[in-house]
């Protein structure tokens, strides 16, 4: 019987030609762009990595994470790993050696005290049922005062999690049996029990991450300009430090330190 990991990395080398050319749909990245410019910005305020330090980018797909961290720390020693063989070699092929890249799988993952930065963009929804020993797997790997870097899916009631779950039984993109996204409250406490303290979270998930965020997930929503998709960012970003983005938020974005 297959385990979950090897479920997902087959799912991920079977659709990974359709995800990968929806993230280079132009709203899209204009959406995200608006994103980057605000987690960039606060990691500048906040820290100083320089070339005695390592980042990791773990479940990476095409590394996206390390490439913009570079160039807000253009001396940071970049590594990255994904568990699915397509991910992998696209990723290479996309990132022709500038980054270190190697196939792993998270669940097993096993360094100790190395790194100064580990990231996971969407990526620990599709390990739910061993999240608790993802997270220990990544405190474990960080340095004292290390950060992790996450973009979760996650929904503060229960309309929203209803929709979630409507699109991963529909979407072939999504393998519904091993992904499942996180009640806010459940996701902080992983965080904690793991050892973690929550820096700084951000709560942007709103309208133009409906639109323009998973365009493999609203295909028929992803309508309007580049420019009209930063316009909703910039406005999800607004209306995310409120109690609306808290309530209503599709995602949240964490920076959480290793204690």
């Amino acid at each position: 019987m297959k385990t979950d990991a090897e479920v997902q990395r087959e799912h991920f080398n079977l659709i990974s030609s359709k995800y990968l050319n929806s993230r280079k749909n132009e709203n899209h990245l204009a959406y995200k762009e608006v994103w980057w410019d605000k987690i960039l910005e606060f990691l500048l305020l906040n820290y100083n990595f320089d070339e005695n330090c390592d980042s990791l980018e773990a479940m990476c797909g095409l590394a996206e994470g390390s490439n913009l961290l570079k160039k807000a720390y253009p001396k940071l020693k970049l590594n990255a790993f994904d568990y699915s063989d397509e991910m992998v070699l696209a990723a290479q092929k996309e990132n022709n050696g500038n980054i270190r890249i190697f196939q792993a799988d998270i669940i097993n993952f096993s360094e100790k005290e190395k790194y100064d930065i580990i990231i996971i963009l969407g990526g620990l929804h599709h390990v739910p049922n061993f999240v608790d020993k993802v997270l220990s797997n990544i405190h474990q790997a960080l340095k004292k005062d290390g950060i992790f870097i996450n973009l979760e899916p996650t929904h503060n009631n229960f309309l929203f999690r209803f929709i979630r779950e409507y699109v991963y039984k529909e979407n072939s993109l999504f393998e519904e049996n091993t992904e499942r996204g996180f009640r806010l409250e459940e996701y902080n406490q992983k965080l904690l029990k793991a050892g973690f303290g929550i820096k700084k979270q951000f709560f942007p998930g709103l309208l133009g991450y409906v639109l323009y965020y998973n365009p493999d997930a609203f295909p028929f929503l992803n309508i309007g300009t580049s420019r009209m998709a930063k316009i909703f960012s910039k406005i999800d970003w607004f209306l995310g430090k409120t109690f609306i983005g808290r309530k209503f938020s599709f995602a949240t974005w964490s920076i959480s330190y290793k204690k």
